[in-house]
Formats: C-alpha cells, sequence, structure tokens
C-alpha cells in the first residue's frame, strides 16, 4: 500500500499555508474582526497563523513516527489514546508558548486566556485530525492486507488443486500411454494385458495415495518398479532399477516416481539402448545415480525438482540436491521418519 499522503514532500510544504489561511479567517470571524480581510489581509498575523501551522503539522508528522517506530503501549486502543494526549499536550504546549512570545515581544502585551483558548482549541483540532488521517489510513492498510491476503490464498489454493490434479493425472504419461496402446493392439496383441495390468497398477498407486501425506519407501519403491515396467513400453531410453534398500522410513507418495519420469525426459531417446538407475541408501538419504546422457539444452537440475523440493520442506530441513560426478549424475532424496512422541 502506498505511504500515506501526509508525508509527501509536496503535501507538507504546501498544507500549511492553506490550513494557515483558514486558521486566520477563522479567529477573525470568532473575534468579529472581518473587516480586517479587506483591509490587511497579508497582515502579520496571516503569518503568524502560517508558521504556526508549520509547527503543528511537523510535530504531528514526528509524533505519528515515533509510535509508529517504538510501541509504548501493549494494546492498539491504549497506543491511539497516548498518542491522542501527547499529541494534544505538545500542541497545546507549542502554541501557548508561540502566542506568549508574539504577543509580549511583537506587540508588546500579554494574551488573555480567551485568545490562547481560541488558537489551541483551532490547531489542537488540527492535530486530531492528522491523528484521524494516520489511523483511518492504518485502518484501511490492515483490511486491504487481510483481503489482498485471503485473495492470494484463494488463488495459492487454486494452484495447488491444478497441480494435484496434474500429478495424479499425469496427462502426459496418460496419453503416452494411450499411443502405445494403440500400437501394441496393432503390431503385438500378446503384450496388451499385460501393458494394461502394469498402467493399471502405476495409476491405481498415484491415485490411491492422493490424499496421502507420507507412505513407506518399500510400498514407494514397490509401485515405482511397476512403473519402470511401464515406461519401457514406451518410446524412451529402456531403465534398469537396482534398488537396495534394507531399513523402512517414509516418503512423499510418487517422489521416487517423479524423479524417474524427469530423468528420462531429460535423457535422449532410445529404444534400444539401456538406462541403468541405482538407487541407494545412506544414513539420512536415499541416493539414486545414473549415467547422464542429456538431451541438448534439457540436462536435469535441482530447479527441474523445485516443486518437489517444496513438498519436502514440510517436513524437513534436509533438501533434494543435484550434482555430477564426471560423467554420472547422483540425486539425494532425504530419509523421512516420524517423530518420537514425548
Amino acid at each position: 500500500m502506498k505511504k500515506l499522503f501526509i508525508y509527501h514532500p509536496l503535501f507538507r510544504i504546501l498544507s500549511p499555508i492553506f490550513i494557515g489561511v483558514i486558521v486566520y479567517l477563522l479567529i477573525l470571524l470568532i473575534n468579529n474582526n472581518t473587516d480586517q480581510i479587506q483591509e490587511q489581509f497579508l497582515g502579520q498575523e496571516l503569518y503568524v497563523c502560517i508558521v504556526l501551522s508549520y509547527l503543528i503539522q511537523e510535530l504531528s508528522i514526528f509524533l505519528l513516527w515515533i509510535f509508529q517506530k517504538y510501541k509504548l503501549a501493549k494494546s492498539e486502543l491504549s497506543t491511539l489514546v497516548l498518542q491522542v494526549l501527547a499529541s494534544l499536550v505538545l500542541c497545546i504546549l507549542v502554541v501557548t508558548t508561540a502566542m506568549i512570545l508574539y504577543f509580549k515581544f511583537v506587540l508588546g502585551f500579554s494574551p488573555n486566556s480567551e485568545e490562547l483558548w481560541v488558537f489551541n482549541s483551532i490547531f489542537s483540532s488540527i492535530c486530531l485530525i492528522y491523528i484521524s488521517l494516520y489511523v483511518s489510513h492504518q485502518y484501511l492498510h490492515s483490511v486491504n492486507s487481510k483481503k489482498l491476503a485471503y485473495e492470494l490464498l484463494l488463488k495459492q489454493n487454486v494452484e495447488d488443486e491444478f497441480l494435484q490434479f496434474e500429478k495424479a493425472i499425469n496427462p502426459t504419461l496418460l496419453f503416452e500411454s494411450l499411443d502405445t496402446l494403440i500400437i501394441l493392439l496393432h503390431q503385438n496383441k500378446d503384450k496388451t494385458d499385460d501393458f494394461l495390468d502394469c498402467l493399471g497398477r502405476v495409476y491405481r498407486y498415484i491415485l490411491s495415495t492422493k490424499n496421502r501425506e507420507l507412505v513407506t519407501t518399500d510400498e514407494e519403491i514397490s509401485n515405482l518398479h511397476e512403473f519402470v515396467k511401464l515406461f519401457n513400453y514406451l518410446p524412451h531410453r529402456k531403465l534398469v532399477l537396482n534398488a537396495r534398500i534394507t531399513t523402512t522410513s517414509l516418503t512423499v507418495p510418487n517422489s521416487l516416481l517423479y524423479i524417474i519420469e524427469q530423468i528420462m525426459r531429460s535423457s535422449i531417446r532410445s529404444e534400444k539402448a539401456e538406462l541403468e538407475l541405482s538407487l541407494e541408501e545412506q544414513k539420512n538419504t536415499l541416493t539414486l545415480k545414473y549415467v547422464a546422457v542429456d538431451r541438448v539444452n534439457d540436462e536435469l537440475t535441482v530447479q527441474k525438482l523445485s516443486k518437489l523440493n517444496n513438498v519436502y520442506q514440510i517436513y524437513s530441513i534436509e533438501r533434494l540436491t543435484v550434482h555430477n560426478e564426471h560423467s554420472e549424475r547422483i540425486i539425494t532424496i532425504p530419509k523421512l521418519e516420524i517423530a518420537p512422541t514425548p
């Protein structure tokens, strides 16, 4: 939200001039001296009102800055009450001091209580107007911030639902599978049943884990083998998966499936060549290794796994990493465990 207009330099320069003129006219009306407007409008009393307007304005802005920067009270209501009292007291002190000095050293006599009351009432009202502008601006900013946060939350929910839908359906894999099914129906009907069984098991797992936060690594790897088998029907590089996992841990559903799919789609296509994947277990991570054969300008990087990294951030401070050692690419995946209850 934009800064409050009372802080704008042009407003701070021009507004006291208009306020000073209005104060001068009010004082003349109160004292029934309207004839002086025609006789000597640009008198020294007008300049005194303008100077006082500058003093009150800068004092009010300074106090607003003080109360905004330093929390001088616990609640917002007590802060507002304290701010109003402090502003009024300082305003009265400044106006009273200025009028006594002006009357004594310029006019040669002391002001009476009625004159001081008139000046203090008018300038105190101006001080309250500055506070009202600030409070209304803060309230409007708070309301708009809540509405904006709510709109951003709705947008994020829509995006998350779309990503969840895309993750569950995986339209690219589905369309490739349907294309492969058509080819098998014409060229090799004997493999059709096996292909459909494999496709059904893969999508059954993807859809069944859609609403689950975590699954065991064993369950993920078991379905990963089915996923690899399905991918070997598609016109990509053939996969060979060697998984050596002995301990039980947790992982995000479909995370290994997603990573291997990204590996396949970033590798050079070949229906005859194989790509060997090695899934090993470290103390706190799972390590996926393979010899990279990247397509031109399509190298697998950690940025391509950013969506998955965002999910893992919910459960672990560790992140997925991707690094190369000579021709071998190594992807590390955090192992997740349920913290023991105290």
